[in-house]
């Protein structure tokens, strides 16, 4: 091997996978910035299952009552797995015979 290219080998920038989550829910703030390996699959996941914000006024217009409800926010950055060997054959199931706990009467 070529010095010429062991050094290029040596220089050469890697490139990065760069993920950026930013949720932003009345007063809550959630961010996440990963930089990983493009030779390793990721996969980024945000789950709201449930987020209620509920105001009541006055007649003058005045806030009088603020509800917030934010349930079970999940955010994951997680490596995906490589996939497993494929799957086996389902057991076999012996045959069964009939056996019966009863005799009949002559």
């Amino acid at each position: 091997m070529s010095v010429k290219r062991i050094l290029s080998k040596l220089l050469k920038k890697k490139e990065h996978q760069s993920d950026h989550i930013q949720v932003e829910l009345n007063g809550l703030d959630i961010r996440m910035q990963r930089v990983t390996s493009p030779e390793i699959p990721h996969e980024v996941t945000v789950v709201v299952p449930r987020a209620e914000i509920r105001e009541k006024y006055d007649d003058n217009g005045h806030l009088i009552e603020k509800e917030i409800i934010l349930n079970s926010i999940t955010v994951v950055h997680a490596p995906r797995h490589p996939l497993a060997d494929p799957p086996s054959p389902p057991p076999e199931i012996p045959v069964r015979r009939q056996v019966s706990n009863f005799q009949q009467k002559v």
